[in-house]
């Protein structure tokens, strides 16, 4: 990071990323999103019963998993993923 004076005020400039750091943060983005995909299916199976799909499990199981989800950092980016598979799974059961 450089130090820049603006106004007289230091002025902190973050360091650009080169393209391995840029595809190193994409590459754990991406296994994020995998890991929330993995995560539901999870979830699905773990509601399946020998009569139908139990909802509510369905439902307390996709919580559980937000609840153990970082809020920052990479991994953060599983909970927009669980919510919308979790979405699509529930509207597919009607």
């Amino acid at each position: 990071m450089t130090d820049e004076v603006r106004s007289g005020l230091p002025m902190v400039v973050p360091e650009p990323l080169s393209d391995l750091e840029t595809l190193q943060a994409r590459l754990a983005v991406a296994e994020q999103r995998e890991e929330a995909v993995r995560m539901v299916l999870r979830a699905l199976i773990a509601s399946l019963r020998p009569f139908g799909f139990d909802k509510k499990r369905f439902k307390r199981c996709v919580f559980e998993e937000g609840q153990d989800t970082p809020d920052e950092g990479p991994a953060s980016v599983r909970h927009t993923v669980l919510n919308q598979e979790a979405r699509r799974v529930l509207r597919e059961a009607r």
